[in-house]
This record gives C-alpha cells, sequence and structure tokens, in this order.
C-alpha cells in the first residue's frame, strides 16, 4: 500500500465529501511505518477540517482514533469531545452519560456512539424490560423514553441505557419477528437452522442452554416445542460448514467466518489430535458430511485417530474402544493395527460400558458383538437385570435380532417370578405391551404391584432414572385407569392402602395420586378415610443435628419473611399492568405463590415433626444412629461413615442420614460382621465391619454448627 502524501490528504481535506474513514485507514499504515508523529499531526488537521465543516460525526471519529494512538485519559477525552460538538447542545448531552462512571476509554466511546445512534422508532432489547421500540429522546433531561413490548411505556436514564439498551439492526432475532411475524413463524416452523444462524449473529457465540433461554417461554412456549425446534435445527447445522457445533454443551456454538474445508490440511491437523473429547468431536463432524467414497488421505486419518483411540480406552474405557468400532464400521475402514475379532471378545466382558455408549451407538455395537461371538448372547442375557433403560432397550432388541428370543423371555419371566425385576426391566415391559403379551410375562395386576414396590426402594444412577419412569407412569390416568379395572375389588383396596402408606411419595404428591384414583373409583375413598382414622401406630423419633435443623429453619423463614412478601408486592404490581387474562406476569406471580406456599408448609410440617439433637447418650456398641462405621471390601478399599438423622449429610466428611441405603444396610451390624451394602450403581458389594464407634470430635462439631 502506497502511503499517504501531504498532497494527497490535502487535496482529500478539501474534497466534496472528505473520505474520514480512508484517512484514518491511512493514517494507520503510516503508523505501522513507523511514522506516528505525522500520523498524529495530520489526524489533527483532519479533525479541526471536519470540525470547521459541522461534519461532527467524522470530527467525533478523527478525535476517537487520535485519543486512542496516545492513550488519553477518559475526562481529557470528555472535555475535547464537549469542545467538538459546542455547536450542538443535543449532541453534548450524550458525552457525559456516556463517560460517567467508566476508567476506559473503549467503553466510553463505545457508549457515547450507542447513545448517538438512538433514534426515534428504533428497536431495542433490555435484559430486564424485554423488547421494545425508541418512543421519545429527551437530550434536556438526559433521558429516552422506550415502549416494551410486555411493560409499556418507561423511561431510562441515558447513563443506563448507554450500559444496558441494545438498539437493534433489522437483521437480529427480535427485529425480525416485530418486522415480519408471519414470516418469522414460518421460520419457527420450516428452517429453525435458519432462526439459530440469526441468533447467533444477533447475540454472538451462545452454549445451547442461553440459546434456549432467548426461546423458552417467549418464543416457544413449552420445553417440548424447543425439544423438537432444536433436533430439527441441530440435524441441518451439524452439516453447515459455516457453524461450528462443540462437543460439550456447556461450550458456545459458533458462526465461523469462513467456511470450513474438509481438505488435505483439516485431516492432517485432525490426525495429530490427542485430545479425546475433540476427536469424538471430528468424528461426527466427518460422519455428517457423508463423504462416499473416503479419500485416500482421509481412510488413512481416520484409521490412524481410531487406533489412537483404542489404544488410549485401555481398561478404564471400554466404551472408546466400542465407539470406535462402530463409527470403524460406519466408515468402512479398520483401525490400524487392530486385531478386532480379539478386541470384540474382550469386550464381551465389559457388560457395564453399555450404559456409557450414547443411546445411537448401542445398536450398531451390540450388532457387531453378537455377530463377532458366540459369547455376546450369553453375557447379555446374563446381565439384563443390571442394565439402564436405554442399553436394556437395545439389548433386548439385539438379542430378538439374533434368534435370542426365548433367552430374553426366559430371562424376564425368572426376574418376574422372583419379584426381582430392575426397574429398567420394568420400564421395558410398560413400553413394550405386544412384546409382554408374546413373552407371556407380567399380566397388568401383577405389573402394577410390582411397579410400586419398584418405586419404594432406594435407587441411585441409572436404575433411579428408571425408577422415576416407573412413578410417572403410575400416575398417569392412560395406565392407572385401565390397571384399576384390570383388578378385583380387595385388589383394588389393597392397591389404595399401599398407595396411602408408601414412602414413594410425599404428602402432596400422594394426596394427588389418592384424588386421581377416588375420581376413577369414588368407592376407594372410604380406604383413605379409614387409615386417616385409625389409631396412630408408635413410631420411631425423627431426628436431626442442630446444625441440619437450623438450615431448615433458615429456609423456612427466608421464605416466610422474606419471599411470599417479595412476591406479594409481584402479585400487586402485575395487577395494574391491567387485563389478567392476557396478563403473563400476573401468572408467573400467582404460580410462584402456589410454590412457596407449598413450600412453606412441606417445611412447617418437617420442622414439627424433625427434632434437633446433639446426638450425646446414643450406644455405639453396633451400627445405628450417632456411630461411626469403618469397612473394608474385598478389593481392599476402607472406607469410614458417620451416621446421624435425617437430614444430615456432608460427603467430604463422610457423613451419611439415618434414612440412606447404607445406613440402612449397615443398621445392627458389629464388629467383624460381613454386610452387604449399595453401591453408586444401584448393585450390592461385600464388605466386612471393621470397628463401630462413637462420633469423633470434629463430627461432634459439625453437628453443633
Amino acid at each position: 500500500m502506497e502511503l499517504l502524501t501531504e498532497e494527497k490528504l490535502l487535496a482529500a481535506l478539501e474534497a466534496e465529501t472528505v473520505p474520514c474513514a480512508d484517512l484514518l485507514e491511512q493514517f494507520d499504515a503510516l503508523c505501522a511505518a513507523g511514522k506516528d508523529v505525522r500520523a498524529s499531526e495530520w489526524a489533527d488537521l483532519l479533525k479541526d477540517t471536519l470540525i470547521d465543516r459541522k461534519l461532527l460525526d467524522e470530527a467525533v471519529a478523527a478525535y476517537e482514533w487520535i485519543a486512542r494512538k496516545q492513550g488519553t485519559s477518559p475526562a481529557i477525552a470528555q472535555k475535547e469531545l464537549l469542545h467538538i460538538l459546542a455547536t450542538s447542545r443535543k449532541e453534548q448531552k450524550f458525552i457525559e452519560p456516556a463517560f460517567e462512571k467508566t476508567s476506559s476509554l473503549e467503553e466510553a466511546f463505545l457508549r457515547l456512539h450507542h447513545l448517538r445512534a438512538m433514534k426515534k422508532g428504533m428497536l431495542c432489547y433490555n435484559a430486564t424490560w424485554g423488547f421494545g421500540i425508541i418512543g421519545r429522546i429527551d437530550p434536556f433531561y438526559q433521558k429516552v423514553e422506550i415502549e416494551f413490548e410486555q411493560r409499556g411505556d418507561h423511561e431510562l436514564a441515558f447513563s443506563y441505557a448507554a450500559k444496558a439498551l441494545e438498539v437493534l439492526t433489522d437483521d437480529h432475532l427480535l427485529a425480525i419477528r416485530h418486522n415480519d411475524p408471519d414470516e418469522f413463524v414460518r421460520l419457527i416452523k420450516e428452517d429453525p437452522a435458519e432462526i439459530i444462524r440469526i441468533t447467533l449473529r444477533s447475540y454472538g457465540a451462545l452454549p445451547v442452554q442461553l440459546i434456549q433461554e432467548h426461546f423458552v417461554p417467549d418464543l416457544l412456549a413449552t420445553e417440548a416445542e424447543w425439544k423438537k425446534f432444536w433436533d430439527a435445527a441441530r440435524k441441518v447445522l451439524k452439516n453447515d460448514p459455516m457453524i461450528e457445533l462443540p462437543a460439550k454443551r456447556s461450550e458456545p456454538i459458533r458462526l465461523r467466518k469462513k467456511a470450513l474445508a474438509y481438505d488435505e490440511e483439516w485431516f492432517a491437523a485432525f490426525r495429530v489430535e490427542n485430545d479425546i473429547s475433540a476427536l469424538f468431536a471430528s468424528f461426527e463432524e466427518i460422519q455428517a458430511q457423508k463423504f462416499n467414497p473416503l479419500d485416500g488421505y482421509m481412510a488413512d486419518a481416520i484409521a490412524d485417530r481410531l487406533a489412537f483411540i483404542i489404544r488410549g480406552s485401555g481398561s478404564r474405557h471400554p466404551e472408546w474402544a466400542a465407539q470406535a468400532l462402530v463409527w470403524a464400521a460406519g466408515f468402512g475402514v479398520e483401525p490400524a493395527n487392530t486385531d478386532i475379532p480379539d478386541l470384540l471378545a474382550k469386550l464381551a466382558t465389559r457388560f457395564e460400558l453399555l450404559d456409557k455408549l450414547p443411546a445411537r451407538m448401542l445398536g450398531p455395537f451390540l450388532a457387531q458383538l453378537l455377530a463377532a461371538t458366540d459369547e455376546a448372547a450369553t453375557m447379555l442375557l446374563g446381565h439384563l437385570p443390571e442394565m439402564g433403560t436405554s442399553a436394556l432397550g437395545e439389548a433386548v432388541s439385539a438379542l430378538i435380532g439374533a434368534k435370542q428370543a426365548e433367552g430374553v423371555a426366559e430371562s424376564f419371566r425368572g426376574a418376574c417370578r422372583k419379584r426381582e425385576c430392575s426397574p429398567a426391566m420394568l420400564v421395558w415391559i410398560h413400553r413394550h405391551p405386544e412384546e409382554v403379551q408374546s413373552l407371556n410375562l407380567l399380566n397388568p395386576v401383577d405389573l402394577t404391584f410390582q411397579t410400586l414396590e419398584a418405586v419404594e426402594k432406594d435407587f441411585a444412577g441409572e436404575a433411579l432414572r428408571a425408577q422415576n419412569m416407573l412413578r410417572d407412569r403410575l400416575e398417569s390416568v392412560e395406565f392407572l385407569h385401565p390397571a384399576l379395572d384390570a383388578m378385583s375389588d380387595s385388589q383394588r383396596r389393597d392397591f389404595m392402602r399401599r398407595v396411602s402408606e408408601s414412602p414413594a411419595w410425599g404428602k402432596l404428591d400422594r394426596q394427588s395420586l389418592q384424588a386421581k384414583i377416588i375420581k376413577y373409583r369414588a368407592e376407594l375413598h372410604d380406604v383413605v378415610l379409614r387409615k386417616n382414622n385409625a389409631a396412630p401406630k408408635e413410631k420411631k423419633p425423627h431426628i436431626t443435628s442442630q446444625r441440619s435443623y437450623q438450615a431448615r429453619k433458615d429456609q423456612f423463614e427466608q421464605i416466610v419473611r422474606k419471599e411470599i412478601p417479595e412476591n406479594s408486592k409481584e402479585i400487586e404490581l402485575a395487577r395494574s399492568y391491567g387485563d389478567l387474562r392476557e396478563n403473563a406476569e400476573f401468572k408467573y406471580a400467582k404460580e410462584r405463590q402456589r410454590l412457596l406456599g407449598l413450600q412453606a408448609e412441606e417445611l412447617q410440617t418437617a420442622l414439627d415433626t424433625v427434632k434437633p439433637t446433639d446426638f450425646s447418650g446414643f450406644p455405639s456398641d453396633r451400627v445405628g444412629i450417632a456411630t461411626s462405621v469403618e469397612l473394608e471390601y474385598t478389593d481392599g478399599q476402607r472406607e469410614c461413615y458417620h451416621i446421624l438423622g435425617e437430614w444430615d449429610q456432608d460427603e467430604t466428611l463422610g457423613i451419611i442420614s439415618c434414612e440412606a441405603g447404607m445406613a440402612k444396610a449397615l443398621s445392627g451390624a458389629k464388629t467383624g460382621d460381613e454386610v452387604k451394602v449399595p453401591t453408586s450403581d444401584g448393585s450390592a458389594a461385600e464388605a466386612k465391619v471393621l470397628s463401630v464407634s462413637p462420633l469423633p470430635e470434629n463430627i461432634k462439631t459439625w453437628i453443633n454448627g
């Protein structure tokens, strides 16, 4: 680039239209060539010329360049701008709010440009007040009046608007929705991917969770609508070379500046990538491109990285190797230096990997496994009761496809006869009524009672998720009504009694379920009445530590003294907005009132029922409340637990509640006893009680807060 000369500068300054932006770029070139002094002198000349010609926008731009180059303080810049804009009192009114309480020159100029750009009729957005239209700009009082979509007219001070009011361009998501609502609705329905692109152009790079917050509930009413919308958008965006979809949901989705090309350079970088998460994301990208056939350099790089993943999987991550084999089959390549039959034989002994595989890979991997080794079917059939919901469903489908239907049926029948069906097995039975009938498994009545038994047990991990599905199933009228119809009168009454006494539901949820049953079978109301009028049974005392009791009490007082009064004010404010039928703020506030009331009621009941204690005077000859117990597992690993009251828990100190599954499993054990205790995956482990002792001093200190 040829450097600017004085002759050319003077000619530009005398032109009818002064090319301010071009001159500032040429001043940058002079600085890059080491001619900073000349550039600054000429920039001053440009600024003065622009002021004389009353070209205020260009004069501000020229001064901003000077101030940035010279590192001018915000205070001095503010005075200089007042001089530059001396001919316009209106323009001067923007300067003080822009420079108020900022130590950054860049931020001050950004605010100034923001305020000077505001015009009547422009669309805008504020994080608190939402979408709006600029109505009136009042420089004298330094305020801008906005007509907000959901809050009505509101005035914002210039100093606040400069920081918190975003002026929207015509291509902004909210501007498109306002200016052309029919087109916006069409895009939502027919082109979700384009809506996401517009969102990223409007707000910049965002993780999925924040994108969702821009849509629900303003643009899409429910979580279900969002999920359908996002699934459709993601399918398209995966193949868009201008979109960067991260491997983790917590990382932002980005618009690339230029399209991604899967050329030799890209695959060369891919071939030296050693981060497993990044490799998995890259394989997803390659798969989405649907290369057919693969070029040689692509196949070589894919085979090399698949082998790298398999080597890195070791014994701790067999699911990595399984994913690599699925990709290898999909791409039609063999991982370099890998004995695939031997690898599949080893993976056939690691059924636990199935719960770690992505759901979409379970079917293809199981098909490979069953085709490669006869032992795979035996392994899968033997471990069906231990699998999670997704793994079990895919395993059953794969086994039936491999002509193992009778083995599947026998596994389910055995668990059903012994009443030992896992939550995942019961979920499968609920979801596959036709297969259940053909395999001669549970009838509707047995299924209902076994489901009730399953939701009353303590589970963790995948089993807990399946248990929650079963609880939802029991509460649904689509299942409940046919189940009640299939029962005899005595069975229905027994079921109602079981529900009324079950620990699987809290007070409010139980009442809701009882109401559903009574609404359909009114004759069962007397079962509830008899239970409520029965003589109370003697119950064990409900206790907790002073610390946990005070925490619940503080929570109760926070709701009663602060959150409920604040909610009452929100309701009154919402009433003032008008028609309550169309008043979203009023509906939200009333729903929050209901939830706060329920929380307060539950906490009050709990505080009245559970009593605080310091746990002094409890026996320590066997495992129970106020004892410390040390365990040793068969692999030599040791753990120590301190068993306290109902609300007590601190994982770092080993404190567990007396209601925890571990505490119940250990209850009554003495030193030297062999016990079975629950594990995090829902199974049981053998352990020996090494010692039972009183609580140590650090736990006593914790108890008292």
